[in-house]
């Protein structure tokens, strides 16, 4: 009798069942895709794609063999630049349907989605098209579930959109409104096939399963996105879930919850809607949905703000089971904050892993927060981050060792061809039942400091604050860095905002910091003996500050709250100084 595997267990080294199964599913994936995109304009047009297209026209699409092994030997590693010349596409008026039809795949995107430009570059564009799932499995695969009806969840997700590109299939003939909108909120509309031109009917709608109107997801402004959001779960005394982009912006509408506290509590005892900046447009739908509650609101204020309790939602919500938000990485500073708001008895569960450009992963085990296991039906290769860039080659699923460091390459139905995405994650094993790969983020290309002596990624800067947080030094709620060249040498310059007052041990803490990086890579300690760096600086900015940015970063960009990020690594000039205006002190 054959042994069930552990489905909880990642497998260490690859059986050649696994092995099998896992070729065979990557193959088949990547035959779909290419024939599904082979005669797009992107296919057909793109110089990166030439000797591909060459091959193919010796040998067909017909054969499995040949059109693998010719992808596999003719098409290189893409980057965005390869792309740009057919996504300016669509800032050429009027959009035609003629110029925009099979782009990058069959027929016309179901929406374009904008980078949240995390760097500060300007943002990237992707179109995204609907696809009709034809393998994905939800074995072991934890995370968003799209269609909880057991009780109301509440969805922190922006909907809006920044602009619509009305595309004509005749001169004034409008045939399709494709909004240029988040990935995340972009994603679940079309997941739901919610089309634009049922926007108006939505509005003045709660979705079943939904603890919050439609309309406060349409909300661009951030302080009020995020009031509304807590105002109508704070209304649901039987909310179950709480499903929000990332860790941060949960402690963003904590923050929001306890300085506009009793200003919830009136909105619930009176039915009303508050006036905030950007709510105009939104008022007549909000306000019909929020019958007013003063058993609610006095239950409410016998309980106080998030501030007032550890444990509090388990309080205020009574059937409340899990928030569901990424986690990892540089978010992972705001969960002693969640653990403190929710309390011992509420789950955060990491349900995924993903990118402007597509999904990648899912949560592999509930309980651990860093770990995902590829999970798509784009196909997904890797090449060897510790290899030079000269030298590399794209591996595949199979190909890998546990414990080394890979890059992400995608080639998706949305018309991607070996797209280097940039992030570099860790391999911890495979998934026992099909031998995906599972794996932990370790960070962004684009979001490393280089200094002349080493390297320090954007993994090493996170492991480093969280390894010094504590009560007796500084309790970190949220960071970001910069290269520190006020005085030579450079060195690695921390902003913190503090989750608390200051420890007794505070002056410690660039010693401390310091001592953490060299626990990542001993050659800092080496460096600094030979005068080659300093001590890491850090400077505390005021309460708020990270809040703040994000609202200044969407305002900039003209989009709404769900994924705008604070950088590990902040390079862009403007939003240094930005953050710089809110240094308080300096340890």
């Amino acid at each position: 009798m054959s042994q069930v595997p552990n489905l909880s267990v990642p497998c260490i080294l690859l059986s050649p069942e696994l092995q099998k199964a896992s070729t065979e599913r990557t193959d088949r994936l990547l035959l779909r895709i290419l024939r599904a995109n082979a005669h797009t304009q992107y296919a057909s047009q793109a110089s990166t794609l030439a000797d591909f297209r060459h091959a193919i026209s010796e040998h067909g699409l017909d054969n499995d063999s040949s059109l693998l092994d010719d992808f596999r030997t003719f098409v290189p590693l893409t980057d965005y630049e390869s792309y740009k010349p057919l996504v300016a596409k669509f800032d050429e008026r009027p959009y035609k349907e003629s110029e925009l039809q099979n782009l990058f795949a069959p027929g016309l995107p179901h929406f374009l989605a904008v980078s949240s430009s995390t760097s500060g570059k300007a943002p990237k564009i992707f179109a995204r098209y609907r696809h009709v799932p034809q393998e994905f499995s939800q074995l072991h695969r934890h995370g968003l579930n799209y269609r909880w009806v057991d009780g109301p969840t509440s969805w922190v997700y922006y909907y809006g959109y920044r602009e619509l590109k009305e595309v004509e299939g005749e001169p004034g003939h409008v045939i399709k409104r494709i909004p240029v909108c988040l990935a995340s909120g972009g994603s679940i509309c079309m997941h739901f096939d919610w089309s634009i031109e049922d926007d108006e009917s939505r509005l003045s709608s709660t979705i079943p399963g939904h603890a919050v109107p439609w309309a406060a997801s349409m909300i661009t402004h951030h302080r009020s996105f995020l009031m509304m959001h807590a105002l109508f779960s704070l209304a649901t005394r039987d909310l179950k879930r709480i499903a929000i982009t990332f860790a941060t912006l949960f402690a963003d509408m904590m923050r929001r919850v306890d300085d506009e506290w009793d200003m919830l509590l009136d909105c619930i005892r009176n039915g009303t809607i508050p006036h905030l900046d950007g709510l105009d447009d939104w008022r007549v739908y909000l306000e019909p949905q929020l019958r007013a509650n003063p058993e609610r609101a006095d239950e409410l204020r016998g309980i106080g703000p998030p501030s007032s309790c550890d444990g509090w939602a388990a309080r205020v919500w009574p059937d409340f089971e899990m928030v569901l938000t990424i986690c990892s990485g540089g978010f992972a500073t705001a969960l002693p904050k969640m653990r403190s708001v929710l309390g011992p008895t509420i789950t955060i569960i990491n349900p995924g892993y993903g990118s402007t450009e597509c999904n990648i992963a899912a949560n592999f085990d509930p309980a651990d927060l860093e770990s995902f296991v590829i999970t798509t039906e784009d196909v997904i290769e890797f090449t060897d981050d510790t290899v030079e860039e000269g030298e590399k080659c794209i591996l595949q699923a199979w190909e890998l060792q546990v414990g080394k460091l890979y890059e992400i390459v995608l080639t998706t139905r949305d018309g991607l061809w070996r797209y280097a995405l940039g992030d570099v994650v860790e391999i911890t094993g495979f998934a026992p039942d099909d031998g995906s790969p599972i794996f932990k983020f370790s960070g962004r290309k684009s979001l490393e400091i280089r200094f002349p002596h080493t390297l320090i990624t954007d993994a090493h800067l996170v492991a480093a604050i969280q390894a010094i947080s504590s009560q007796d030094r500084i309790q970190i709620h949220e960071f970001t860095t910069v290269i520190d060249d006020r005085e030579l040498p450079a060195t690695v310059g921390y902003f913190i905002e503090a989750a608390g007052p200051l420890g007794s041990d505070s002056h410690l803490a660039p010693q401390r910091l310091f001592d953490a990086l060299v626990a990542t890579n001993s050659e800092h300690q080496v460096a600094l003996e030979k005068g080659q760096t300093r001590l890491p600086t850090i400077r505390v900015v005021e309460p708020g500050t990270f809040m703040d940015y994000r609202r200044w970063r969407g305002e900039m960009m003209n989009i709404g709250s769900g994924q705008i990020k604070v950088p590990v690594v902040l390079t862009d000039p403007a939003a240094q100084e930005w953050v710089l205006g809110r240094v308080i002190r300096e340890l």
